[in-house]
């Protein structure tokens, strides 16, 4: 989007964002057609832009993911008449600027002028999913945006298809299992209008970082020289050292929770240290009591 600038006697146009492309020009070739015949629309501007919706004027409206501009899609009218197509950037693209197509009606067809467009008595206005990317086994929201009480089907792209009539606005959830890329149709049924294309990009759930989270002793007391049960608790595969406290200390790597033992051969208080090495976290302390026999209690 384009900031102005007013200062006396001038008149200043702000460049847009740095690192947003721009939608500026709308072509179609050709301009004039026999309906039935197929045209070329091709939406041009700056870089980077990553969507452009182009609606044709005659229903159709779509959403394409792209890798750049300019961008060409072709479309074919069905019907004579003079439609206004509008190109415009979407996500980290922005501009929206029309032009317009002449169709004219098949030599066999007495010309007749195109009726009146009616209003639609609903409407989807726009479609909207988050997160982007969505996350494998995290719901995604779809919400479809509009006007009036519409009957339409959400074909999420992964072979699930939902029948849906209600009032616009609506929402879903719905859990992808795979990381790919999925597209997501919007489709109406007449009288409701306003056809939706959309690309869903699925990545791989973000994995949990490892992490030592505290140590247990059992049994506390523990007489001398019997061996006591360590427990390092936590989550993931770790790599860590534990110190005894009695002069003694290991390096380990194992899934957590993580058990050993250990024997105080001496009577006395250790502090026991599990400490993580990158690219695990945490570090954990506990104490043992080793008494001598008779002061278990």
């Amino acid at each position: 989007m384009h900031l102005i600038l007013m200062i006396p006697g001038f008149l200043l146009l702000a460049a847009p964002p740095v690192g947003a492309g721009t939608v500026t020009r709308v072509s179609v070739a050709p301009d004039k057609v026999v309906a039935g015949g197929t045209v070329a629309v091709t939406v041009s501007g700056t870089n980077p832009c990553g969507a452009a919706h182009i609606t044709y004027g005659d229903g159709e409206a779509v959403t394409y993911a792209i890798t750049g501009l300019p961008y060409t899609q072709n479309h074919v009218y069905a019907r004579a008449g003079t439609y206004t197509i509008t190109g415009r950037g979407m996500g980290n693209c922005d501009g929206e600027v029309t032009t317009s197509v002449t169709v004219t009606a098949p030599p066999s067809q007495a010309p007749q002028p195109p009726p009146p467009p009616t209003p639609p008595s609903a409407q989807i206005s726009a479609v909207d999913m988050a997160p982007t990317p969505g996350r494998v086994g995290e719901p995604v929201t779809i919400a479809v945006n509009g006007s009036g009480t519409c009957t339409y089907e959400v074909h999420y792209g992964d072979g699930n298809v939902q029948d849906v009539t209600g009032q616009l606005p609506q929402q879903f959830r719905h859990t992808y299992a795979v990381p790919e890329k999925y597209t997501v149709i919007v489709k109406p049924s007449p009288p409701c209008a306003g056809r939706f294309t959309q690309v869903l990009q699925v990545v791989s759930a973000q994995p949990q970082q490892a992490r030592i989270s505290r140590v247990l002793i059992s049994p506390s007391p523990v007489l001398a020289g019997q061996p006591v049960d360590i427990t390092v608790e936590g989550a993931g595969t770790c790599g860590y050292t534990i110190e005894y406290g009695d002069g003694n200390d290991e390096s380990r790597s194992a899934a957590l929770p993580d058990r050993l033992r250990h024997v105080y051969p001496a009577a006395g208080r250790y502090e026991v240290v599990a400490r993580a090495s990158a690219p695990c976290l945490g570090e954990a302390r506990a104490r043992v009591d080793a008494r001598r026999e008779g002061r278990r209690r």
